[in-house]
């Protein structure tokens, strides 16, 4: 009989060989003989099959579990304002650049305004200093 860990790296074909083996025992009490002794190897790494079992369920449902939470994470992520007719998105862009251009246009009004104060106090101190 193979030792677990050879079990472990046999392909398919050669499991199905040496389940056809007519050398091996048959029957119920080969199949207890073969359980018992893959009972003792997991005994030996000190790992039972229940043990197995809800270590691979409880990494299941924690992988599921983050899988989930990313998805909704990823799900709020999104953008909250689109729109579905693009002649109304359109419509507001031009809204939006209008307030920007008349922003700018305040923003040049006050500058020329300035210039033209600040060169009549020039002039003014121009004069008065010739």
């Amino acid at each position: 009989m193979k030792d677990i860990e050879t079990i472990g790296k046999l392909t398919l074909e050669e499991l199905e060989a040496i389940a056809n083996d007519s050398s091996l025992p048959a029957g119920d009490a080969g199949a207890k003989e073969l359980i018992g002794k893959l009972e003792l190897a997991d005994e030996a790494t000190g790992r039972s099959p229940r043990k197995m079992y809800v270590s691979w369920i409880s990494g299941i449902a924690a992988t599921f579990i983050v899988m989930l939470s990313i998805g909704l994470i990823l799900q709020n992520r999104g953008p909250k304002d689109t729109f579905d007719d693009p002649a109304l998105a359109y419509a507001q862009v031009q809204e939006v650049f209008q307030k920007i251009g008349s922003g700018v246009q305040q923003g040049r009004d006050a500058v020329a305004e300035s210039r033209e104060m600040i060169s009549s106090e020039m002039e003014k101190t121009i004069n008065i200093i010739r």
